[in-house]
């Protein structure tokens, strides 16, 4: 019964040199083999055949390297080219779907993206003075669900805004009061999808909330004050200049 003998790199394992014998190996050795200085690998079969291996030399060790080099090169351009092909597979499937937006595969425009407004609202007979955050898509997608994750804002530091489904639309309003007057980030997720859809999409973005965001500069001026204040100082007016400086 013959045997190879396969040289692999360490590294990866690849096979870098190939021999045949016609019987079973008896024994692997290393020695001088053939009485020059250099230390071979030495090989011998059960019917008495021996063979000497010699170390790569350098030249033949840098050849090695290179193809080695252009084999992982070969393999990572594979690996690419697959996972290339698979989104190409998806780009494809999505746009057959696009003109069905409402389908149940949630299927929807390559330029839907997720906006966000800040406004202040005065307070009215049935909501205090709030700052209105606005989440809104450019399409005829549909917001199903918002989620928002704020430190010191909302109980529990999270707070869900779900739509019924009669009142479904591609915004959502949000009424936040801040109970400091410091900034604070919001990091908002939202399902975006078709409106009879059962699969959407998750769009994940964060909006600061400004330091004083309750306040608003008003466009009215007040009015000068008409009111005046009278008042004695028992002491001589360069005192009273000089503490007031």
């Amino acid at each position: 019964m013959g045997l190879s003998h396969l040289d692999r790199l360490d590294r990866t394992g690849e096979v870098i040199f190939k021999d045949n014998f016609s019987s079973s190996v008896a024994g692997v050795v290393e020695g001088d083999y053939r009485l020059d200085g250099q230390v071979q690998l030495i090989c011998t079969s059960i019917e008495g055949e021996v063979r000497g291996y010699l170390p790569a030399s350098k030249a033949l060790k840098g050849n090695l390297m290179d193809s080695n080099a252009e084999q992982d090169r070969i393999r990572e351009l594979s690996q690419r080219r697959q996972n290339l092909l698979l989104e190409l597979r998806n780009y494809e499937e999505n746009a057959k779907g696009v003109s069905q937006t409402n389908s149940g595969m949630g299927v929807i425009p390559a330029n839907t993206q997720l906006q966000t407004t800040l406004s202040v609202r005065a307070a009215t007979e049935a909501q205090k003075a709030h700052v209105e955050l606005s989440i809104s898509t450019p399409n005829e997608t549909i917001i199903r669900a918002v989620l928002i994750f704020a430190e010191g804002i909302f109980e529990g530091e999270s707070h869900v805004v779900h739509p019924s489904v009669q009142n479904l639309s591609g915004c959502v309003r949000v009424p936040i009061i801040p109970p400091k007057d410091i900034p604070v980030d919001l990091h908002i997720k939202a399902f975006v999808g078709g409106r009879t859809s059962t699969q959407f999409h998750v769009f994940e973005i964060t909006r600061q909330l400004p330091r004083f965001s309750m306040y608003e500069v008003t466009e009215d001026s007040p009015a000068a004050p008409a009111g005046t204040v009278s008042f004695s100082i028992n002491e001589r007016p360069q005192r009273v200049r000089g503490r007031t400086k």
